[in-house]
């Protein structure tokens, strides 16, 4: 008799486990979608020099680019690396501008991809491709999206800033397919 009631015990316990494990995934806790990532733009890229790039971007579909900046710093190499550019959450750019390097010793960029990432959506752009999204600010640089090398021009024996410009419309539709 014992023993029937140990089952009996542990049949109930073991059914009632089950429920309240079933009730907390149907309460959204663990369920995908319910947490919104942040808005990340990764560059891979070699430069040969110490640097700081800069993100810039708009929130309101301009290319007026002011103060919304997010800088990195990274350390010079002749192999291909990754900088990773991370918004605050809830921010989602419609713009974005790419500076390649503020120190004067600046050498030329070569970017591989831009990847843009936002809640579990991913857009990799790469070669080619990147001249559909990125232009250069030709008073500053030349790009060639086939080699991805953005080269500074020189004025006075100075190399100036390397400046990407979005290709507007196309730039700021990828962005909103990410956001949807």
């Amino acid at each position: 008799m014992k023993n029937n009631l140990l089952i009996l015990l542990f049949c109930v316990f073991s059914f009632f486990g089950c429920n309240d494990k079933s009730s907390n995934n149907l309460n959204g806790s663990n369920q995908p979608g319910q947490t919104v990532s942040p808005f990340k733009v990764s560059l891979k890229f070699i430069a040969e020099n110490n640097d700081d790039f800069c993100l810039l971007y708009t929130e309101d579909g301009t290319i007026n680019f002011g103060d919304k900046a997010i800088w990195k710093g990274f350390e010079g190499s002749k192999n291909e690396q990754v900088i990773e550019f991370l918004f605050s959450e809830g921010i989602v750019p419609t713009q974005l501008r790419l500076d390649l390097g503020i120190k004067p010793e600046k050498q030329d960029v070569i970017l591989k991809s831009i990847i843009m990432e936002y809640n579990g959506k991913k857009r990799e752009i790469i070669g080619a491709e990147m001249g559909n999204f990125f232009r250069a600010d030709e008073s500053n640089c030349k790009f060639d999206s086939k080699t991805g090398i953005v080269s500074a021009n020189i004025e006075n024996g100075k190399r100036k800033n390397l400046c990407l410009y979005p290709q507007e419309p196309t730039l700021s539709q990828e962005i909103e397919k990410l956001a949807k």
